[in-house]
């Protein structure tokens, strides 16, 4: 039997921990018009599988059902700016609401996708504004997806031309997901203030009800039994993320899947703690202490050395050498982070 958790970052896997509510809500909310969910931003802890690309899919997917809705997905490069404006040509050749255009023809000896790509940033707006106005002539609304952004030349061009093409009551609406640290920079930046007045959802820590019944009816489906004991045992380590419900689920199922005992224990999960750790270490965790300043290293260590499980300022303070006043600051940091 195939195993139905998949721990991949950005594939849809085929157990979706229900967040079917705000899904739901905010499809219902882009329809609405002077929704504030028209420009949404969208974020959650780096490699925690908070689930944002996850949610950003399932809007596309479910919004695509409605055939007045036309979805583009962003990749924060180089080719941003042609890619919307490709992606926005495809749509209106593909609605005929254009005569068909062959972007890669010759033009005068040169290749007219090249042309193109040397005016698109230099006429981005126009084109963007242009598409859009045929679009929403003919009643359609346009949702522009872009995951993992961070402050770049050109996602501030393009975020410049939708606030004001947003003025103009054209039908598009954008939903942009990334880290807390690279959205707060995207809504500070000087020339995008507007992006505060922006509507924010905020992927907290998944119901831990949630995980621990999405876990009983999966391994149940599959003849398996759980004690209340090992069930509360499994779902605490999870500690309501997204992505360890996927990763321990998945270990776990490789564990017990060809054993004839169809009883799960708590030694079952004790088994594959080791290598379920070792995982999350090197997917999420190095990685987010990497990412960590030479002071917020020294921080954290020493709430490693104090051996605490909740580490008192005055401690942390003791042992870096630091006044309150210091500690505060990078206490604060950390929390923010």
């Amino acid at each position: 039997m195939e195993n139905p958790f998949n721990p991949s970052f950005g594939k849809m896997p085929s157990v979706f921990l229900n967040r079917d509510s705000l899904t739901q809500r905010i499809v219902t909310e882009l329809n609405r018009v002077g929704s504030p969910f028209q420009t949404s931003l969208l974020y959650g802890q780096r490699g925690s599988g908070s689930g944002k690309t996850t949610l950003m899919t399932e809007v596309s997917n479910l919004i695509s059902k409605d055939k007045n809705w036309l979805v583009i997905n962003l990749v924060l490069d180089d080719d941003l700016l042609l890619s919307l404006i490709n992606q926005l040509q495809r749509h209106l050749l593909n609605l005929k609401i254009i005569k068909n255009i062959d972007l890669k023809m010759n033009f005068f000896g040169l290749d007219r996708s090249a042309i193109f790509h040397q005016q698109t940033e230099s006429n981005f707006q126009l084109l963007f504004q242009d598409a859009l106005e045929k679009l929403t002539k003919k009643g359609f609304h346009v949702l522009i997806n872009t995951d993992e952004v961070h402050l770049t030349p050109l996602l501030k061009k393009f975020a410049s031309c939708y606030q004001i093409i947003i003025r103009t009551n054209l039908n598009v609406s954008l939903l942009m997901a990334g880290l807390p640290e690279n959205v707060s920079e995207i809504q500070n930046d000087d020339v995008l203030t507007f992006l505060l007045r922006a509507n924010r959802i905020v992927l907290n820590p998944l119901d831990i009800e949630s995980i621990k019944n999405s876990y009983q009816y999966i391994f149940s489906k599959a003849g398996y039994t759980f004690c209340t004991e090992t069930l509360l045992y499994m779902t605490k380590q999870t500690q309501g993320f997204a992505y360890t419900f996927q990763l321990l689920g998945y270990h776990l199922w490789e564990e017990i899947i060809h054993s004839s005992n169809k009883t799960i224990s708590i030694s079952d999960i004790t088994n594959i703690l080791d290598i379920y750790i070792s995982e999350l270490n090197r997917n999420v965790y190095f990685k987010v202490y990497s990412d960590m300043s030479e002071r917020e290293k020294e921080f954290v260590q020493a709430m490693v050395k104090s051996k605490q499980h909740k580490a008192k300022s005055q401690v942390i303070g003791n042992l870096m050498e630091k006044g309150p006043n210091y500690i505060a600051v990078y206490r604060r940091k950390l929390i923010d982070d």
